[in-house]
């Protein structure tokens, strides 16, 4: 009987706690849900989920992978920096290198331009020397000094006796401006008369471009030639030829 009355009570206990207990509509996942608190990581997670990529890069994470992507970074920003230095170090060097050889280059070029001017300044001073002997020599007397000047054989070439003669002429024409010589030309009478009347004349200007060369004006020069036609020795051995073979100043006046 006491057994009876024991589960009567137990039966109607059941019955109230059934009528009063009411079942909690959400799921056992949000009640889960619920139950986390709103800092934990779980949160956190969900949260950079619905974040967009944009401002999940702003939002700080945990400190290991953003450490190693820092520290990525770093040392990739920090070897370009290393490489660009480097690079821009050699492009200096060699920059320098090559400003160093055209600095050499030019300095090798000035000095050989000096040298050459040297040369010529030289060059210069020997010809303008040269010149200045030439024209402190004796100034010839028209009315006393020698006036012929010889050539050898079928030639126009001055020789260095008549280089001295004809230089002092020079010296009295430079001194005298208004003086005025004509210059002959002769041959002897070996030849026609065409061949002669041209070597004579060839004679008669080597005289005339010597007194040029040495200040002579040429409105004070006229070069002739008389070839065979005026012999100034008679005969036709070799004395009178080479007698013949000349050129003469004569002063006008």
């Amino acid at each position: 009987m006491r057994h009876f009355l024991i589960v009567g009570c137990m039966l109607a206990l059941l019955t109230a706690c059934g009528s009063s207990v009411k079942l909690d509509p959400a799921s056992v996942e949000d009640k889960n849900a619920k139950g986390v608190p709103k800092g934990s990581t779980l949160t956190a997670l969900k949260e950079n989920l619905a974040t967009p990529p944009s401002v999940m890069t702003a939002v700080p994470s945990s400190g290991t992978g953003v450490g190693a992507g820092s520290g990525s970074a770093a040392g990739t920003g920090t070897s370009m920096a290393a490489a660009g230095t480097g690079s821009s170090s050699a492009a200096d060097a060699a920059n320098r290198s090559a400003a160093a050889a055209r600095a050499a280059a030019a300095g090798a070029g000035a000095a050989g331009a000096g040298a050459a001017g040297a040369g010529a300044a030289g060059a210069s001073k020997s010809d303008s020397a040269a010149a200045a002997t030439a024209r402190s020599g004796p100034i010839a007397d028209p009315r006393t000094s020698p006036k012929v000047i010889y050539f050898d054989y079928n030639s126009s070439e001055i020789k260095p006796e008549g280089v001295e003669l004809i230089d002092a002429h020079a010296r009295f024409l430079i001194a005298n401006k208004t003086r005025q010589v004509s210059l002959e030309g002769h041959t002897d009478e070996r030849g026609g008369r065409e061949f002669n009347l041209a070597l004579g004349q060839k004679r008669a200007e080597a005289v005339r471009t010597r007194m040029r060369l040495q200040g002579v004006t040429d409105i004070q020069m006229e070069a002739v030639s008389f070839g065979k036609e005026k012999p100034a020795a008679a005969g036709n051995d070799d004395a009178a030829h080479a007698q013949n073979r000349r050129a003469e100043i004569n002063y006008a006046r």
